[in-house]
């Protein structure tokens, strides 16, 4: 991934919305990343770091960071998120604190050593003490990594704030490599939910005047065509493979890092996958890989996404072509099949129940004008006017 290259194109993009240059100094994956992220922190003359963890990506990873550091006399300090009552680690207020009450004044920056919710919680803490952040993930699991949003559950509602990217992004490619099979398959899911959410964005810009960034875009098709042409790797777990959904996921951050919100990636399919998740929160259920939630959900809303745009008599030709080529939900149920991963509701306790107030009520969860909102909105409407009769 160019940096530099991708700087320039969003230079020259002129949609007329507001871009976010990328502020990321150094992207490397290596199978040497610990003495190249020590090199790093060695040129930016750190004295004191604070590695955030939880007890599982502690014992894939922090050893031999640390090791490196101290091999070049930088002090190193671990907090180890603490689950909670189901055994997840949540990124929420508690977590925050946790982090926040071992961070003094004396550490330069922190490092986020994990995945999602290590790297949301960290990040919320950099922004708001000011101090940077290194981006190492632990699996090719979600793309939030290199964008500056961290989703984080406040009061039991889940809210998105746009912070800061991370200012490096240090990859232990053989840890990637090595990532459980249900984390795997929850980055492809994450990624596949491209699908919809650039439909979403593409409907928002034309029926909802939002905002569109065709930089954006092109980033994140890219990101998502370059997963699909992996797949077959991907099965069979070959390096190569894991290594290109890595970077799939990475760019689809960048993406999100250009537009200054997460447009490019989230649609009503993450929508569905949010209530969902604060709905085994408010019901102390344990907690389902946010990519595995996103899968299922893009499963429940490709079809109607892509007859809604097919059928409809005013759909501009963006989006027509874009809902040609989106593959049905048969395909997706074989991809998914092929990953050893749910492929229904049910299958991660999300009742029939759920499902249906999800799809009426999810679409308010963020400012967004997606196909789902629309839907909501349509059907809601008929049931008051069957009720009228």
């Amino acid at each position: 991934m160019n940096l530099e290259q991708i700087n320039e194109h969003v230079q020259a993009c002129d949609c007329g919305n507001p871009h976010h240059a990328i502020t990321i100094e150094r992207m490397v994956a290596s199978e040497h990343v610990w003495v190249e992220l020590a090199a790093f922190v060695h040129e930016k003359e750190w004295n004191h770091l604070l590695v955030v963890a939880d007890t599982n990506t502690e014992r894939v990873g922090f050893l031999p960071l640390r090791e490196a550091l101290m091999d070049i006399g930088v002090d190193v300090s671990l907090v180890s998120l603490q689950a909670d009552e189901q055994g997840d680690v949540l990124a929420e207020e508690r977590s925050v604190v946790q982090v926040l009450l071992q961070q003094d004044e004396t550490v330069d920056a922190l490092i986020a050593l994990g995945a999602g919710t290590i790297h949301d919680v960290t990040r919320f803490c950099a922004a708001k003490t000011k101090v940077p952040f290194i981006s190492v993930p632990t699996a090719p699991s979600v793309d939030g990594f290199t964008s500056k949003g961290a989703p984080l559950i406040v009061r039991g509602k889940k809210i998105t704030y746009q912070l800061v990217s991370p200012i490096a992004v240090f990859v232990p490619s053989q840890v990637i490599r090595k990532a459980p099979d249900a984390l795997i398959a929850a980055g492809v899911g994450d990624m596949l939910g491209k699908y919809t959410s650039l439909l979403d964005w593409r409907f928002g810009a034309f029926d909802g005047g939002e905002p569109f960034c065709p930089v954006a875009a092109s980033l994140t098709e890219q990101a998502l065509q370059s997963c699909v042409d992996a797949l077959p790797a991907i099965y069979k777990r070959d390096a190569d493979g894991l290594d290109q959904l890595m970077e799939s996921l990475l760019l689809s951050g960048v993406a999100m890092l250009i537009f200054g919100h997460s447009h490019p990636a989230s649609g009503g399919e993450h929508h569905l996958s949010h209530y969902w998740e604060m709905d085994f929160i408010a019901n102390h259920r344990p907690a389902i890989l946010h990519g595995t939630k996103v899968a299922i959900a893009t499963m429940e809303l490709i079809d109607s996404y892509k007859t809604m745009m097919l059928e409809w008599p005013d759909t501009p030709g963006a989006l027509r072509a874009w809902a040609e080529q989106m593959p049905t939900r048969q395909k997706l149920e074989h991809i998914f099949h092929a990953l050893q991963a749910p492929l229904r509701p049910d299958e991660i306790g999300v009742s029939s129940l759920l499902l249906a107030s999800s799809k009426r009520e999810a679409y308010r969860l963020r400012e967004r004008h997606t196909l789902l909102k629309h839907m909501s909105l349509n059907r809601t409407q008929s049931e008051v006017g069957e009720r009228s009769l």
